[in-house]
């Protein structure tokens, strides 16, 4: 029976290769390194994962369960009555739009509740900040969560030291840490030997690598086995995923410039393969074949190809250009040389965590202005700039390749480093859980390798790879169920929104008819008043016409009768005026006849 008996959160998968590469690496450290000391773990031959061990194994794991399913009462009864501690990890599983829910707030979707009632410690192991450019700052209920899951673990180990500064800074935690790997102190000259161990020196938060860095120093078919950094044979794994376009990044500049070095390069004599770890990768790698023919494809996605097959394809190839995280630490750990574009904080990560920012390709918005003038005769922007993009590519290869073999072993070193940094945290972890029952004999020394009996061998590798394809099978297929009920709630809620819509619409229609009809018959009632005053002020002036007309009749009457008298008065008027009109004539005749009579008397 193992000493203990661990309890996995994973991410069963075959979509994405490097979380199908990680989990069962993860498990195969753990069954490795043991209590951390040189004598530990021998290598299983039942199927991993399963609860099955040989006598004399240290750890084993007696189950596992997928973290991105919701974890209920049952599953953590199971777990309290069968293991002695939880794993979690590894994996970028801080951002909040993956497997977004509102238990946790980040990708372990378990209550405060679920989590609560987990009695034996948690083992947090090798994850990540993995939040996209220009995505917002995590919330509460994720700080409220992850706290809660900070103080019940005996190990919390973040896989680069970026991580533990921006975790440190979110849980107001000790982030002190310093970030060089133990052989690059001894070089300097600032560490002894004995001095040399974790790097964090927070008691909360440790610095623990993504195993697959280290798979080259776990497996017995990897052993002596590395790339010949001599040969100009370049794997290209690329995608400018839509989170990094909304943050700005040019996907179409980007995709093109990687198709435009790969030509540069095939022209200098070099052998491109396109390695797409995921779906998404696969047209930007059609886009590559098509355009650039000499161009090799090996997908490293999907349900035919195991979780080995990428240790084992990156350990003869010497470089590698990628843009996700474990396009960079697969190679890495089985000695490639890891290029990357600067799409994703955790690319500078670990290229400073490993010493080499300097082969992080600038291509965020910021970092995209033109260096040169090459290419400006096309008249084209985005060809002038993918073009500028391409060469700066291929100097940084040809800069790695110029370097290859001292650079390979540096990297070697430093793959020794992240070992033994490892090594030192199983023996922490083992002596937090079990004082006092670690063996003196298994003490080792920084740069010791493993026994070969403490390796994982052929025969481990093919029962993980069965285990993982078995349960991947499930997951996936339960996964597109439970993809496809989504797309039906999210239907159905649509047209419970819509029919929601249209009946509030038609609530609002018939609220806005009504008051329209209350409004019209306002205005009729306000318009009948008026018109019935309208009507009284007529009948009103009606009346008083009617007055007016018998007055003016009266008047009329008045007028005749007046007339009438006037005309009467008239005529004997003049009658009058003739009368004496003839009596004034008659007496100035008779006076005008004297007067002649006395003149012919005279």
């Amino acid at each position: 029976m193992p000493d203990l008996k661990l309890f996995h959160f994973d991410i069963p998968t075959w979509g994405n290769y490097g979380d199908k590469a990680l989990f069962p690496v993860v498990r195969d450290a753990f069954r490795m390194l043991g209590s951390g000391g040189a004598d530990g773990v021998s290598s299983t031959s039942g199927r991993a994962g399963g609860g099955m061990w040989q006598s004399g194994n240290e750890v084993d794991f007696t189950s596992a369960a997928a973290l991105r399913r919701e974890v209920d009462l049952a599953l953590v009864e199971r777990i309290n009555s069968a293991a002695d501690a939880v794993v979690i990890g590894g994996g970028g599983l801080f951002p909040q739009d993956t497997n977004p829910n509102r238990l946790s707030g980040w990708q372990w979707k378990i209550s405060a509740e679920a989590l609560a009632a987990i009695e034996v410690p948690l083992i947090i192991y090798a994850l990540g900040d993995n939040r996209f450019p220009g995505q917002p700052e995590f919330d509460e209920r994720m700080h409220s969560h992850v706290s809660r899951v900070l103080d019940q673990s005996v190990f919390f180990g973040l896989r680069n030291t970026g991580s533990m500064r921006t975790m440190s800074r979110f849980l107001g935690v000790d982030g002190s840490y310093d970030r060089r790997l133990p052989n690059q102190a001894l070089a300097a000259g600032q560490a002894s030997e004995s001095q040399v161990g974790t790097i964090s020196r927070s008691e909360a938060i440790r610095f623990q690598p993504c195993p697959t860095t280290i798979a080259g120093l776990l497996y017995e078919p990897l052993i002596d086995r590395r790339p010949d950094p001599s040969q100009k044979v370049l794997a290209i794994q690329m995608l400018v995923h839509p989170r990094q376009q909304a943050a700005g990044f040019d996907a179409e500049v980007i995709h093109q410039a990687t198709i435009e070095a790969a030509r540069m390069l095939v022209a200098k004599d070099w052998t491109i393969l396109s390695v797409p770890f995921h779906p998404d990768d696969a047209e930007v790698s059609r886009q590559l074949l098509a355009e650039v023919p000499e161009v090799e494809e090996v997908r490293l996605h999907g349900p035919n190809v195991g979780f080995f097959a990428g240790f084992d394809l990156f350990a003869s190839i010497p470089y590698v250009l990628g843009g996700r995280g474990h396009a960079q630490m697969i190679p890495f750990g089985v000695g490639s040389i890891p290029i990357s574009l600067d799409l994703h904080a955790k690319l500078g990560y670990f290229a400073e965590d490993i010493g080499h920012p300097e082969f992080v390709v600038p291509v965020a918005p910021e970092g995209m202005a033109d260096e040169s003038d090459i290419g400006s005769e096309t008249g084209c922007e985005t060809a002038r700039r993918a073009l500028t993009l391409a060469q700066r590519i291929v100097d940084t290869v040809e800069r790695a390749y110029a370097q290859g073999n001292d650079l390979q072993c540096e990297l070697l070193s430093t793959r020794q480093d992240l070992f033994d940094l490892t090594r030192d945290n199983h023996e922490v972890i083992h002596d937090l859980l079990r004082p006092g029952s670690r063996p003196a004999s298994t003490e080792t020394t920084a740069g010791q390798l493993p026994g070969s009996e403490k390796l994982r061998t052929s025969v481990d590798i093919r029962a993980e790879e069965f285990h993982l394809a078995a349960v991947a099978e499930a997951e996936e297929f339960s996964a597109a169920q439970t993809r496809d009920l989504t797309k039906v709630r999210r239907e159905h809620k649509k047209k419970l929104e819509s029919l929601a819509t249209h009946s509030k619409g038609l609530e609002t229609e018939r609220e806005n008819l009504r008051a329209e009809l209350n409004h019209k018959e306002s205005q009729l009632e306000r318009q009948s008043a008026e018109l019935d005053a309208r009507t009284t002020e007529l009948d009103a002036q009606t009346a008083e016409r009617n007055r007016h007309a018998v007055a003016a009749a009266g008047l009329g009457k008045q007028l005749d009768e007046t007339k009438a008298l006037l005309r009467s008065v008239n005529d004997r008027t003049a009658t009058a005026e003739a009368k004496v009109l003839i009596d004034k004539t008659a007496h100035g005749l008779t006076w005008r006849a004297r007067r002649i009579k006395r003149a012919f008397k005279r």
